[in-house]
């Protein structure tokens, strides 16, 4: 087992040494190769402040008839046990749906998921109208409808309306 690693090793150390130079032909392109030698370069942004957060809301940008409907076959409304997480630097987001818990939930909830600054994801929306009553439900908060089985999986979760942060499930 050792002599297969240490191959590899060996391998992985000494191929950039394998490759063949490159050789030029000539030193300057002719006049019908000089098309592909010239090389365009996007403009450089200067302007572009790295340090500064930028937040978009997707949902003022498309139309999102497309996506819709939206089916989230691991998930349904109902009720779950509030435990604790450990996921640092996670924004708080909620998953909800159209039925009539998760709009209750929602109003009930809206000032205090605005001022945490939660996301919205409607993991089950049946058409635009369904999706623009989640969104009445509350206002300014950006909510879009995703497919919420990955996320169902991930943190073993079966039942919605929920709010994960980083430190908790609750709901």
């Amino acid at each position: 087992m050792k002599r297969i690693s240490l191959t590899c090793y060996l391998i992985l150390l000494l191929a950039p040494f394998a490759q063949p130079e490159l050789s030029v032909a000539e030193d300057q392109p002719s006049d019908v190769t000089r098309p592909h030698f010239q090389v365009s370069r996007p403009p450089i942004n200067n302007k572009i402040q790295p340090d500064r957060v930028m937040h978009a809301d997707l949902s003022t940008f498309a139309d999102e008839a497309w996506i819709l409907p939206v089916r989230s076959f691991h998930l349904s409304p109902g009720q779950i046990m509030s435990r604790a997480l450990s996921m640092p630097g996670l924004r708080p987001f909620v998953l909800v749906g159209d039925d009539p818990q998760s709009l209750a939930w929602l109003r009930q909830r809206a000032t205090e998921l605005q001022e945490m600054g939660a996301a919205g994801l409607a993991v089950e929306v049946a058409d635009n109208e369904a999706l623009a009553r989640i969104r009445a439900a509350a206002p300014g908060i950006t909510i879009l409808p995703v497919n919420g089985n990955d996320i169902a999986t991930r943190l073993q979760i079966e039942h919605y309306p929920v709010l994960i942060t980083a430190t908790s499930l609750e709901q």
